[in-house]
């Protein structure tokens, strides 16, 4: 079988959420990836290899629901005709996830809510998907078309690389600009398994060409995965993330996230967060820009 065939597959999900890059900007990405051990890989065929990468992920978020991380968010910019980056500011945030979302809160707080992270940060840049769950697009139903690229080294590890592209008529990434200006756009990508354990190293995306009501040139998004121990368990999780952005004015926008302090919910934990009001509709992965 050719290294270049492209596959595309398909299971049952539940109703679509829209993920929303709203600029006062919010992007949304897709659930997530990490995978538990596999045996070591002999050459196989592509397709078999990317189904067992598909059962790996859907063990992971079978367990990660019950699991929570401190992050520390920089969001920098670099202005048109410059080199130098100016440091806006740092948001320490608990990210939880919670059945098949994730949670926020600030620093120090002791409950979760029920709201879009934009709403508890100051204006700028920000996306929530700190887990990295994004399987839902690329991962889960038939949006995505996938093509193996072989096998490479990859941030000190020997991978399996795949590229994928998810077209706007399949997609659900909905980019929304100052909450005037939106559209549901295409992206395009790479990941990279480890190609003994199958765990994720790597998975980059960015959008296609964006409409010119948009304001925007592109949005794209670096996650760098890591296996951590929490609990009695290991997972590979995005311990260190890039969302980027580059805005009318052609200026730069570079969120750095770190996660840290990952810990398991206990039989002891309490975790209470506010729940939406009757008839509101569920609240979108997403990733926020707002005017300062």
């Amino acid at each position: 079988m050719s290294k270049n065939q492209k596959y595309g597959y398909a299971r049952r999900v539940p109703m679509p959420i829209f993920k929303l890059v709203q600029v006062t900007l919010l992007l949304a990405l897709f659930r997530w990836t990490g995978a538990l051990a596999a045996d070591s890989p002999a050459a196989e065929d592509p397709e078999l290899l990317l189904q067992r990468i598909r059962s790996r992920i859907t063990a992971h978020l079978s367990q990660l629901h019950n699991y929570t991380c401190h992050a520390v968010i920089d969001r920098l910019v670099r202005s048109v005709n410059t080199s130098n980056f100016d440091h806006r500011d740092r948001l320490d945030l608990e990210v939880a996830f919670v059945g098949d979302r994730e949670l926020f809160s600030r620093a120090g707080e002791t409950h979760f809510e029920e709201q879009p992270i934009h709403q508890i940060v100051p204006p700028g840049m920000i996306g929530n998907d700190l887990f990295g769950s994004h399987d839902d697009d690329v991962f889960s139903g038939n949006a995505a078309t996938f093509t193996f690229a072989g096998s490479c080294k990859k941030d000190g590890h020997k991978t399996f690389r795949y590229n994928f592209r998810v077209p706007q008529e399949k997609g659900r990434l909905l980019l929304k600009q100052n909450n005037s200006a939106e559209a549901t756009v295409g992206y395009q990508g790479s990941f990279w398994v480890d190609a003994e354990t199958l765990d994720m190293v790597r998975l980059e995306w960015k959008t296609d060409p964006l409409p010119p009501a948009m304001g925007l040139g592109w949005v794209k998004k670096t996650m760098r995965y890591k296996v951590v121990r929490i609990g009695n368990s290991d997972f590979s999780l995005p311990l260190h993330s890039e969302l980027t952005l580059l805005d009318e004015r052609n200026s730069y926008h570079l969120n750095m996230t770190s996660l840290e302090r990952c810990m398991e919910f206990t039989g002891e934990s309490v975790v209470t967060y506010d729940t939406p009001t009757a008839g509101s509709p569920a609240r979108p992965r997403s990733v926020q820009q707002q005017e300062r």
